[in-house]
């Protein structure tokens, strides 16, 4: 058994081909799980290569193949006893960039890549013998479509591609795009590095057997036996094996450094999106980028980190340990802070709190950077960049926005920042958050914030823990710690304790009737909105409950002390006009809290992407009179469907109401589908036409109620 790191250019430039067996399983990678994954991590390298370290790598993994033992031909055979669906990804990848580069006119980048899935014609191979690697199983002939073909295949020519198919076209696709963003002059020079990342930037652990080899128990044993190492392992590993090599003593760095990381803190799984790691692997990966200013892929940590150690490190392998250990200990200990539940905590505790419920882990390499005394930043200096930083983090959170592009926003957030003096860094920091103006990183506005929340269901739209942090906030804003002057109330409202309480109750309809129509559909739209939503202790949350307004807030006003609820205590009655003013009262308070520069908007482009997603009920588009009752919904497309609107909002299709347009949209199209742009209106336009109508409305009756609520204050 032989084993080596070989790059695609490697791998493929032998006249060699790679067999797929017939029982290994079909292709089965997607765009969600690993195409997309993948192509986010060839720009990451391109980019990195073409600016900063033209010889950077990313790990792609291991893959097993076994010399064949029939007859030797001119081309040297092997079968891949695992790593099939990896490398036929690879060679979709390769040969789909190929194709993307010979159609914008780059041929010589073009024949490079080509060249690594293709046996030369010269040498006498024709057809299906070019492929350098052949599927035996169902997936060959999709395969040989698409590595064979002069264009990629056309996905929409069939309902349902095969996976390999959708693969190629993706990554064409992907390509042409990406090539298209630069500049027309510059698009040789792009063009030549993605073909050398492709080629050259990307390594595989190559496991080559001979044929006498047993390939099943050495598959079994990669597969089935042991736990895998952790990207912390691997770096464990490297890091003794490099201290050993110094000539450094290796107990005392483990008990005095090391030894920390294998405390049950640091060996606890967290959850990272859908998946699950080590706390020590993913504060190894913070770490790292940190110290590089770069995007780092956690399951690439390893990789990037050995490149760091090996070749941009300044000092020893003992400073990097106990460099390391200084922050670990930080970094411990604020977590442990984030997770009290009373009493005082220092901005940095409350920042983790408040970014761990809101649902983000990428923000931490920036606060890692922030405190670290090798930067010099003064601490107040610190504190004030971390207060825009939360305030960034926070509002994004708050909207429901996007956090595909939070990674990549602080990895560049500490490039821009290390070019600047300590002093300057929260001004800096600040200035940089407001040029951020992509759907995936702006600053949204005081102006945004208020339209959003004066009328979303925030209930329904935000995590328990996401909204209990919010209403926290909006407490500790009463007692003064938005003032910049202390507290008057003495201490902070215990966190992550308290219920979530709805004043105007779920289940109104018992102990709070309305009498028409309309006005029910107007007391069901304010339920849920941030007005009508309260913190109270577990008994007395469970004493109100459902109770008429007067038995609750007699129970408020004897036995509640949070500042928040002061008005409940004072108001004769609770009402939509109550929820709207108290509404507009806890924005104010976000506001506060997490503030952004005096004069601070988005950009246009920005706010039409945002509109276009936020949430709207539909029936609060019927219940305003923007669509009437009885109209006949058409399916756009070729599609012969229909369905009416009812007078509560709801939309029957097949003699099914159905509460949303999408899930009309879904039963008539027998899939998932977004029903504000599959159904139509009678004069051709799409439902979602119908939604800035309908936020201008809202925003008209928003200046309504702040100007009675004023004009109410001035008497």
């Amino acid at each position: 058994m032989e084993t080596r790191v070989q790059t695609p250019g490697q791998l493929f430039q032998l006249t060699q081909t790679l067999e797929i067996p017939l029982f290994q399983r079909p292709y089965v990678w997607t765009e969600e799980r690993q195409w997309a994954p993948l192509w986010e991590d060839v720009v990451r390298l391109v980019d990195l290569r073409m600016d900063q370290a033209p010889s950077a790598t990313h790990f792609l993994g291991a893959v097993v193949m076994q010399q064949s033992s029939g007859p030797m031909g001119f081309a040297a055979e092997y079968t891949l006893i695992d790593g099939q669906q990896r490398l036929t990804t690879l060679q979709l990848l390769l040969n789909a960039a190929s194709s993307a580069l010979r159609d914008a006119g780059q041929v010589a980048s073009a024949n490079n890549l080509r060249k690594l899935t293709l046996l030369d014609e010269d040498l006498g191979f024709t057809g299906t013998e070019r492929l350098k690697v052949r599927h035996t199983n169902g997936d060959g002939v999709p395969f040989q479509a698409a590595m064979l073909s002069s264009a990629p295949a056309d996905e929409g020519a069939s309902p349902a591609p095969h996976l390999i198919l959708a693969a190629h076209r993706f990554f064409y696709d992907c390509v042409t795009e990406w090539l298209a963003e630069g500049d027309s002059d510059a698009i040789a020079q792009r063009a030549t590095s993605l073909a050398m990342t492709l080629s050259r930037g990307f390594e595989i652990v190559v496991i080559s057997l001979n044929s006498e080899e047993d390939s099943q128990s050495i598959f079994e044993t990669l597969n089935a036996r042991g736990t895998p190492l952790t990207q912390a392992d691997l770096v464990k590993n490297l890091v003794f094996q490099k201290l050993e090599a110094e000539g450094a003593d290796i107990r005392k760095a483990y008990e005095a450094n090391w030894g920390l990381f294998d405390e049950p803190f640091w060996t606890s799984e967290v959850r990272l999106g859908r998946f699950t790691l080590p706390q020590v692997s993913l504060f190894l990966n913070h770490w790292l980028v940190a110290q590089t200013g770069e995007e780092v892929r956690t399951p690439a940590t390893f990789a990037r980190f050995k490149h760091w150690l090996e070749y941009e490190n300044p000092g020893s392998v003992i400073d990097v340990v106990r460099a390391l250990h200084e922050r670990a200990v930080d970094y411990q200990a604020w977590i442990a802070a984030a997770n009290s539940r009373e009493g005082a905590i220092d901005p940095i505790a409350l920042f983790f709190y408040r970014s761990l419920a809101a649902g983000t882990r990428a923000a931490t390499p920036l606060v890692l950077w922030l405190f670290d005394a090798v930067n010099g930043i003064p601490r107040a200096e610190a504190e004030a960049a971390l207060h825009w930083f939360e305030s960034w983090i926070v509002r994004r959170a708050i909207l429901g926005l996007p956090a595909s592009d939070m990674s990549r926003s602080v990895a560049q957030l500490i490039r821009d920042l290390r070019a600047v003096e300590p002093d300057d860094v929260a001004m800096t920091l600040r200035s940089l958050l407001e040029s951020f103006d992509s759907p995936g990183n702006y600053w949204p506005s005081n102006a945004e914030l208020e339209r959003a929340l004066h009328g979303a269901p925030v209930y329904r739209t935000l995590p328990r823990t996401r909204l209990r942090m919010v209403l926290e906030a909006i407490e500790d804003d009463a007692r003064g710690y938005t003032t910049g002057r202390g507290s008057w109330s003495g201490s902070r409202v215990p966190r992550d304790t308290m219920n979530i309480e709805h004043i105007l109750p779920r289940q109104w309809r018992q102990n709070w009737p309305v009498g028409t129509e309309q006005e029910e559909i107007d007391r069901d739209e304010h339920v849920h909105r941030l007005g009508n939503l309260t913190l109270l202790t577990t008994p007395l949350n469970s004493s109100v409950s459902n109770r008429a307004w007067s038995g609750k807030q007699e129970a408020i006003t004897r036995h509640d002390v949070l500042l928040m609820n002061r008005q409940l205590r004072e108001a004769p009655e609770w009402s939509e006009p109550a929820i709207d003013r108290r509404t507009a009262v806890s924005v104010e308070a976000v506001i506060r809290t997490w503030p952004v520069p005096e004069g601070h908007a988005v950009v246009p482009e920005v706010r039409k992407s945002d509109v276009d997603s936020s949430w709207i009920d539909f029936r609060h588009v019927v219940a305003v009179g923007l669509v009437a009752p009885g109209t006949l919904l058409s399916a756009r497309g070729d599609r012969d469907a229909t369905a009416t609107v009812l007078a509560d909002g709801r939309i029957e299709f097949n003699g099914t109401a159905y509460d949303t347009p999408s899930g009309a949209g879904k039963a008539a199209r027998g899939g998932s589908t977004n029903g504000w742009a599959f159904w139509m209106l009678p004069d051709g336009r799409q439902l979602r036409k119908l939604k800035e109508p309908y936020r201008k409305l809202v925003e008209e009756r928003r200046v309504e109620a702040r100007t009675t609520r004023a004009l109410g204050d001035r008497s």
